[in-house]
């Protein structure tokens, strides 16, 4: 009887996530073509509603309140901003209260999608987040602040946010040994390139996406399937399988754009559209910090792949299933990393 009850439970719960999923797929989608201001800010509530849900973790409750608490506040301190500046708009038709306004609208969308200098709650949240959840806030949950950014003339603001993004992003992932906070401040770093890519070339932004998000899905799912968390733990996929560990460390360094990873054809795409535009302060700026963030992924996972042993201190029955779909696994990787 305790069976068929947790069974209907668990049959529950998954058609439930995959309500919240396809609200959240249409959410973005409805932001993507709405026709007016309204209706993409309603898109962006279904959006945050929906993705809330999914925050919470089963394993520890505690954590997965605070970051969903967390979350919601910004959100709603930025939708409400949002929401003010948007009926100001429509209210008052002044040309310096029209452009003050806007610039607020995209200070708001910018606390939004986590770029500088508000990505303080990025690596809170991330941090608390499973897997799965860490690569949509990453990546999907992007979207729709980005495309409605593209409609605001203010440029000089998205230009400062872009240097500060990659600023921040390169500075602050130095000395850290969790996975999840790396991931965070590498995605602001990366939010600074797609943002001064959005003011050059705007399908070129599109480009940059799609590469970003199928390395940080392979970076994802890897570290899911063998429940890594910190850098510590690498070590001891060392005495199972080598070929794990050099799949995610490869996939870092794809990640930190170095070539001939597929991660270094995007950046050379936009370093080169930076350079037909005369940006050549801003180039070499951005080169430096890429640079950085690049040796704190070699720093991190040189000792991982040169040493040999191990102090086991570490359960071994994450490796149970060590040997299911590899085949899989390899084969994506290396189709993705070699595609260059």
């Amino acid at each position: 009887m305790n069976l068929i009850l947790l069974n209907n439970k668990n049959f529950k719960n998954m058609n439930m996530n995959f309500i919240l999923y396809m609200m959240l797929f249409f959410s973005t989608i409805l932001v993507m073509n709405s026709s007016s201001w309204f209706s993409a800010w309603m898109g962006l509530e279904i959006n945050m509603m929906s993705f809330i849900p999914l925050m919470m973790n089963n394993k520890n409750y505690l954590k997965s309140s605070n970051s969903m608490m967390m979350y919601f506040i910004v959100q709603v301190i930025s939708s409400s901003i949002l929401i003010m500046m948007m009926l100001n708009l429509k209210i008052i038709k002044m040309s310096f209260n029209s452009n003050l306004t806007m610039s607020i609208m995209l200070m708001s969308l910018i606390m939004k999608m986590g770029a500088a200098p508000f990505h303080w709650w990025i690596p809170k949240i991330m941090n608390n987040l499973n897997w799965l959840n860490c690569l949509i806030l990453m990546t999907w949950q992007k979207i729709a602040p980005m495309i409605l950014m593209i409609q605001l003339p203010n440029k000089s603001m998205i230009y400062m946010s872009a240097i500060l993004s990659s600023f921040s992003g390169s500075m602050m992932a130095m000395n850290q040994t969790s996975f999840k906070i790396m991931l965070s401040f590498s995605s602001i770093n990366h939010l600074g390139w797609m943002m001064m890519t959005m003011m050059l070339n705007f399908k070129m932004m599109y480009v940059y996406f799609l590469f970003y998000t199928s390395i940080n899905m392979i970076i994802c799912l890897n570290l899911n399937k063998f429940n890594i968390n910190y850098l510590s733990q690498m070590f001891k996929i060392n005495n199972n399988n080598k070929m794990i560990k050099l799949i995610i460390n490869s996939s870092f360094l794809s990640l930190g754009g170095i070539p001939p990873f597929l991660g270094f054809l995007p950046k050379l795409m936009v370093l080169t559209l930076m350079i037909k535009n005369k940006m050549f302060i801003e180039t070499f700026l951005m080169m430096i910090l890429t640079l950085m963030i690049l040796s704190i992924y070699m720093n991190s996972f040189t000792s991982s792949l040169l040493l040999n042993k191990m102090n086991i201190k570490w359960m071994n029955k994450i490796y149970k299933n060590l040997n299911s779909n590899k085949f899989n696994m390899y084969t994506l990787n290396l189709t993705m990393m070699l595609m260059i």
